[in-house]
């Protein structure tokens, strides 16, 4: 960054009315949503004891997008964008008020899970589709990263709060508090944000569209590798989340530790993310093996440490080394033709969302086999493997992305 660049900063994205709306909708729900997936693991994890219960109530979340993902977040296209926001959110409240009932039955814990899954691709691609009307420029740079911050901030301090909370006022009490976020979001956006027209378009084949961006996408070595890195990396990063009701378990400990545990990764990428975007291109492209290394290393020591204080030192550590995904994310966005962001952005989006769902469902049948400590670095060692010979891979790509670009400039 160099010093004539006219940077706009958090302070003036705050400053514009609409976009503070934006974002206390943003980080209500997924501070609610990230309560609420804790407080249903511990529940699911004490009923049945088993480690792939407890993981399989992420794993569904993440699943979702399978179908929401290209399917369901064209409806920010076709209707009103802050309409399709309030709508999910009024339906994420009813749903997880589902929940308080006394002893809620697995079935109903888990389709309530699906069914709030589905809601997320509508109302993420609607608040993306509608930030730009909002701020625009620099504007929108400096409030699409504080927005992404949150997100991994959200994470810390719902994954915290969440277990927290359990402790305190029961596994009912967080979920009531995950359906009023949900609700005090809709009334935000009813009051703060202005409607607006659904944008005229020419109505064209959706499958049509899905399928022009996957080839896009598959016609670029870059474009693949990046998105693969990425993938690869967030699926190393999820597996000790998912695991860390598990690990706390047979640790002998309670919902407290769970929560600090499962906080720790996303901890760690909102320290190392702020350090990150203050670097050029030139210099975070240099990064990203050191980054792995940091990712991994300390995950295929979790075996050989026990307690809480030292599995979450080696996990906040390994939470820097997710950072590695935001220099995979920003080279893609870089990379990919403006016509095609859109749907480049939707097939990322559904990749990163249903290889973490997998990894999540495979490393807890698996726990309950070898133990979550031994899944979590196993998962480090093949992740290792795999992104450190797919980094050579990757520059190769880069070098002839980059002489193409000058020989059509």
């Amino acid at each position: 960054m160099t010093s004539g660049e006219n940077r706009a900063t958090y302070r003036e994205a705050l400053a514009v009315p609409e976009f503070r709306a934006i974002f206390v909708s943003q980080g209500l729900s997924l501070v609610g949503d990230h309560v609420a997936r804790i407080a249903i693991a511990l529940l699911v994890y004490a009923r049945t004891g088993s480690a792939f219960a407890a993981s399989a109530t992420y794993g569904c979340s993440f699943l979702t997008w399978l179908v929401g993902g290209p399917v369901l977040s064209a409806l920010a296209d076709r209707h009103r964008r802050r309409h399709i926001m309030i709508v999910t959110d009024l339906a994420r409240f009813a749903l997880v008020a589902l929940l308080l009932v006394p002893e809620p039955p697995l079935w109903l814990v888990f389709a309530v899970l699906v069914a709030v899954g589905l809601l997320a691709p509508p109302f993420e691609s609607a608040r993306s589709a509608l930030l730009p009307d909002i701020v625009t420029g620099e504007l929108y740079v400096a409030g699409n990263s504080l927005i992404n911050t949150t997100i991994q901030g959200a994470q810390v301090a719902g994954f915290f709060i969440g277990g927290l909370l359990v402790s305190l006022i029961s596994v009912r009490g967080a979920l009531a508090l995950d359906a009023a976020t949900f609700l005090v979001s809709a009334a935000v956006l009813r009051l703060a944000i202005a409607e607006r027209p659904v944008v005229e378009r020419e109505r064209t084949s959706l499958i049509g569209d899905v399928v022009a961006g996957v080839h896009f996408v598959r016609a670029d070595p870059y474009l693949r590798g990046l998105l693969a890195y990425g993938v690869l990396a967030a699926v190393v990063a999820i597996v000790p989340e998912g695991l860390a009701v598990a690990v706390a378990g047979d640790d002998g400990n309670g919902a407290r530790t769970a929560g600090i545990l499962t906080a720790t990764i996303p901890l760690g990428y909102v320290v190392a993310s702020a350090v990150i975007l203050r670097w050029s291109a030139e210099q975070r492209a240099r990064q990203m093996l050191p980054l792995t290394l940091v990712l991994c290393l300390p995950l295929l020591l979790t075996p050989l440490v026990s307690g809480t204080a030292l599995t979450a030192v080696l996990w906040l550590v390994a939470g820097a080394g997710t950072a590695v995904q935001l220099i995979a994310s920003v080279a893609y966005v870089a990379g990919t033709a403006p016509e095609f962001r859109g749907r480049a952005f939707g097939l990322a989006g559904t990749a990163l969302m249903l290889s973490q769902g997998v990894a999540l469902l495979l490393a807890g049948a698996l726990a309950d086999l070898i133990g979550p400590r031994s899944v979590v670095a196993v998962a480090a060692g093949l992740g290792l493997l795999a992104l450190v010979a797919m980094r050579s891979t990757l520059a190769g790509a880069q070098g002839n992305a980059q002489v193409r670009r000058r020989s059509t400039g």
